[in-house]
């Protein structure tokens, strides 16, 4: 993204905020329109679940809604989605966690796989092997590559959220970039910068 197209989106999102603050339901409504689509593939990714990312996306959107005063402005506020939906994952699993402790149910599956739309990726194929890779990263380091890479969340931001030095976000992130590669290059895929 280009610095005035990014410039540009900071001033709509600061402009649909005062409207949503304001009382103006369009406000959100906008800013729904204009993150779902990141926020949901994120979720995708890091749940594997179509039916688990759309109910976590709504939570997400819920929660947002329910502590907008709280939200410092300072911030960007997609960063700070992304935060409430990482939350709503990590809510998720510990539940789930408990549940299947309780129940004594150790086997069930994620759930299936699907292509998230992903515009910088116009080949099918190369965007199944890359999903494939991701999917097979370590969790914390999926969640780091898909929030820095899918979101665009500053490294600060990623190790606030996962409450962690930032160096070890990085440090995932490092890792995360070498065994895409090394997955990839299983996939016959060479060369990935």
């Amino acid at each position: 993204m280009t610095e005035k197209a990014m410039d540009q989106r900071v001033a709509d999102e600061r402009r649909l905020l005062d409207m949503w603050l304001g009382g103006d339901p369009g406000g959100f409504s906008e800013l729904y329109e204009m993150y779902k689509g990141r926020i949901f593939g994120f979720l995708l990714r890091m749940t594997g679940d179509r039916y688990l990312a759309e109910d976590v996306l709504q939570e997400t959107f819920f929660a947002a809604l329910r502590n907008v005063h709280q939200f410092d402005r300072s911030r960007n506020f997609l960063s700070w989605l992304f935060g409430i939906a990482h939350k709503r994952v990590i809510d998720h699993y510990r539940h789930a966690k408990v549940e299947a402790d309780h129940i004594g149910d150790t086997g069930g599956s994620v759930g299936s796989k699907f292509d998230a739309p992903d515009e910088t990726l116009s080949n099918k194929r190369l965007r199944k092997l890359v999903n494939e890779a991701v999917g097979e990263l370590e969790p914390t380091q999926r969640e780091v590559f898909l929030l820095r890479e899918l979101g665009g969340v500053p490294f600060k931001e990623i190790a606030e959220m996962m409450d962690c030095p930032i160096n070890t976000a990085l440090g995932r992130m490092h890792l995360a970039i070498k065994n895409m590669r090394k997955e990839l290059k299983k996939r016959g895929i060479d060369g990935v910068r």
